[in-house]
């Protein structure tokens, strides 16, 4: 995934590829037909390094909104980000970021009707760096240049022992206005588990906050609870499990442990994040949103001259997370993936 790129460019992109999946048998067809064209174009020069268009936007310090507050009146729902901003998972959270304009600019093609915030969590030995909170935005032009400017605003933080503040950025979590949003969804993206969860070398949560008592809480403030552990330990990524029902971790839990490279569990992350957005609003979404991704991919190659099998592979993986039954998701693939 890009770094830097332009709002606008990533909007249009994404937003192509909704006429794929148009009532409209004609506008269908016509979409199909273009995006193949797109795609066939693209596959001639992968493996190229491509820049991708520079971003526009600029800090504005008066639109800086740090700590949550509010979402507007016309959000239907909200989305609650909690990101480790921790040392260990530096690399993810710094590409976060960097990637605000692509993060809003595809919610606002999946999700347009909704809000989001983001806290920004690390250690208790981290003092005000704790938790750093990113208010609600809505994924328009506006929000976007909120996002930006504010996000330039969150400072690098350390952390402490082996586990992160969770249990407290849950806690918080818990504490949010969520004004009349008719549904919330919360996400935790970290490469750790919270304090008493059974990591190594493991300090405690001074506040004596249980990390089982706010996950109670958190499932029953919020409609969803997905976890994407973005580091590279399978150990720690089973302790991680322990976030999820039995039920529900075969779609819920997004384990990124088996991707060696820091850069690509930085590109699958994010859109991990947006994938399970798009999740909510059901297959066809989802459809719009694989479809877009892939094509991406192909323009702007993360993964070299293997760009076309990798991208593959990578869109393929998410699949596993559909809720749909297994033709229903290859035929959908089919189509992607052309």
């Amino acid at each position: 995934m890009g770094s830097g790129g332009d709002y606008t460019s990533y909007r249009e992109s994404f937003s192509r590829t909704k006429s794929t999946v148009s009532g409209s048998a004609e506008e269908k067809a016509k979409g199909t037909h273009e995006r193949t064209e797109r795609i066939n174009r693209d596959k001639e020069t992968t493996g190229e390094k491509k820049e991708e268009k520079a971003r526009t936007e600029k800090v504005d310090s008066t639109k800086v909104r740090l700590g949550i507050t509010k979402p507007s009146p016309t959000a239907k729902r909200v989305h609650i980000f909690m990101v480790d901003n921790s040392g260990s998972n530096s690399v993810i959270a710094e590409g976060l970021r960097k990637s605000s304009g692509y993060l809003s600019a595809v919610h606002g093609v999946i999700d347009p009707d909704s809000d989001f915030a983001t806290i920004f969590f690390s250690d208790h030995c981290d003092g005000s760096r704790i938790m750093q909170e990113v208010d609600y935005v809505s994924p328009t032009p506006e929000g976007d240049l909120i996002l930006l400017s504010t996000i330039s605003k969150v400072a690098k933080a350390g952390g402490g022992d082996a586990p992160e503040a969770i249990e407290c950025a849950m806690k918080r979590a818990c504490e949010l206005d969520f004004g009349d949003a008719l549904s919330k969804h919360l996400y935790l993206v970290s490469d750790e588990v919270a304090h008493g969860m059974g990591e190594r070398g493991d300090d405690g949560c001074p506040f004596q906050v249980s990390w089982i008592d706010e996950l109670e809480k958190v499932n029953k403030v919020y409609d969803t609870f997905e976890v994407i552990g973005c580091g590279d330990v399978a150990r720690v990524a089973e302790l991680q499990k322990q976030f999820l029902s039995p039920e529900r971790l075969a779609y819920d839990f997004i384990d990124l442990s088996k991707i060696e490279k820091p850069e690509h569990r930085l590109g699958i992350t994010a859109n991990a994040m947006l994938f399970l957005v798009a999740r909510k609003q059901g297959i066809q979404m989802v459809e719009v949103f694989l479809a877009g991704l892939y094509e991406k991919w192909l323009a702007s190659p993360v993964f070299g001259t293997q760009t076309e099998a990798k991208a593959k592979e990578q869109i393929r993986r998410f699949g596993k997370y559909i809720e749909a039954p297994e033709e229903e998701i290859e035929a959908m693939m089919q189509r992607v993936l052309v």
